[in-house]
């Protein structure tokens, strides 16, 4: 069937999607008349033939970052930036436009958003209760060194980036507490996925830095909520008020909601429920939980993550739901995001001085990341080498900081140079991660899981 899939897509799909190209770019299909033309020019058209190349240029740099070590992630992320105006655009930009025509671009990011909310969906199912109580001390302080130190390093960045990259009108307190949160941020999932293919999941160093990676996910999401009810408030009692409003809805979705689920979704006799309720109940929650935080005054993927967070933690039942969404979240809506990302990002303009500025916010990434995380896990009980295996770790941002990225630039609180300035310090924390724990830790050499030693009477 491989084969089979590999001459189909070779033999058919490359040369339709070539023929597509040739007619959307050299115009033919605009002299056409009638009908023809009609269709030629249908925003439904347009809208197809950019999802078909954006998921080719996903899959073949996915698959080419596979093939190097490097995430998935990395390579769809430059797939992005290749068919944005830092590749494509500077180099054949009427191509560009006839992939990706304004008319294209707002179902793009509507398509893309709503992938965003399945993949924080699916963050808040993979956050794994049982380790993170396992590793919960260690995770706490680990976790929260890795957020508080680079927090504080964004912080001070921000005093000196704030005059000269700061959009109109944004708020100083605002953009201060944004940048120091854009640092802070580690990649749950991309972690989770790197620890695997290094088989280092299982592993003391892995499980706590899983944890570690899980409260400091939930830790960045509660400061965006704050920093995101600041900005769309226009003053602190109406942000106050937001706040209490999402709090009260987290005790409703953890005390109501989830008992709920757990009875609905799980029979009394232990069997599987009917496919309407296994999978379309999870995925009304999903959408009603995001458009209750939405409506609250925060960004609906709030309200994505937590009913990932809240769904009943059954083997089978999260095995099944996953398949079933990443399925086309990974291979159709995530990629039509890195798109998305990369239609906002022009590398091409970060010259001069801003060259000199990203470097140096790759270098305070890094270092702040290595400085919290590492001495933290040196303080709780590991070794050199592995402290510095945690900090390398907890360096990798991937996905979720673009997530986030995207926010603030939704929000007005990041401009454009700062904001293509951010997505490589992304690509590049991100990129380092692999090849660093191949250095510092052998997959052989890994340690057993940990178990936590039993409490003294």
């Amino acid at each position: 069937m491989r084969r089979y899939a590999f001459a189909y897509t070779a033999l058919v799909i490359v040369p339709v999607a070539c023929a597509v190209l040739i007619f959307a770019y050299s115009g033919w299909a605009g002299r056409t008349s009638g009908a023809s033309g009609a269709v030629a020019q249908s925003p439904v058209a347009r809208f197809l033939i950019a999802a078909v190349i954006v998921v080719i240029a996903a899959a073949v740099c996915g698959w080419a970052a596979q093939r190097v070590g490097q995430p998935k992630v990395v390579g769809e992320l430059v797939a992005g930036l290749l068919l944005g105006p830092s590749a494509l655009g500077a180099l054949a930009p009427g191509l560009e436009s006839a992939l990706f025509p304004k008319v294209v671009l707002p179902h793009l990011d509507m398509l893309a958003q709503l992938g965003v909310i399945f993949f924080m969906f699916l963050v808040g199912m993979q956050t794994g209760h049982e380790r993170l109580r396992e590793n919960g001390a260690r995770g706490v302080v680990i976790g929260h060194a890795s957020i508080a130190v680079p927090f504080l390093g964004g912080i001070l960045v921000a005093w000196s980036l704030y005059d000269r990259y700061s959009p109109p009108r944004a708020d100083e307190l605002a953009f201060a507490l944004f940048i120091g949160l854009s640092f802070a941020i580690t990649a749950f999932p991309v972690l989770a996925r790197i620890l695997q293919e290094r088989k280092l999941i299982n592993s003391r160093i892995g499980t706590t830095a899983l944890a570690a990676a899980g409260i400091g996910d939930v830790t960045a999401w509660c400061l965006l909520a704050v920093i995101v009810a600041l900005v769309q408030q226009a003053s602190t009692v109406p942000a106050v008020l937001s706040l209490a409003a999402i709090l009260a809805f987290t005790v409703l979705m953890l005390a109501v909601v989830r008992p709920l689920l757990a009875r609905l979704l799980v029979r009394a006799d232990g069997t599987t429920p009917p496919l309407i309720v296994s999978f379309g109940v999870p995925v009304c929650v999903l959408l009603s939980s995001a458009v209750a935080t939405d409506l609250m005054g925060l960004h609906a993927l709030f309200g994505a993550f937590l009913a990932g967070a809240v769904m009943p933690r059954r083997e089978a039942l999260l095995s099944e739901l996953s398949a079933k969404l990443e399925s086309l979240t990974l291979i159709l809506l995530l990629p039509l995001f890195f798109v998305t990302i990369g239609l906002k990002t022009d590398v091409g303009a970060v010259t001069g001085g801003g060259l000199l500025i990203c470097v140096g916010l790759v270098a305070v990434a890094v270092a702040t990341k290595f400085l919290g995380a590492g001495l933290a896990a040196r303080a709780v009980g590991f070794g050199r080498s592995d402290s510095l295996a945690v900090g390398s770790m907890m360096n990798c941002r991937g996905l979720t900081e673009l997530v986030v990225l995207n926010i603030g630039y939704q929000l007005g609180i990041l401009n454009g140079p700062l904001f293509t300035m951010f997505v490589l310090m992304t690509v590049v924390t991100t990129a380092m991660t692999g090849p660093l724990l191949m250095l510092l830790v052998k997959p052989a050499a890994a340690e057993p899981p940990h178990v936590p030693a039993a409490r003294p009477a």
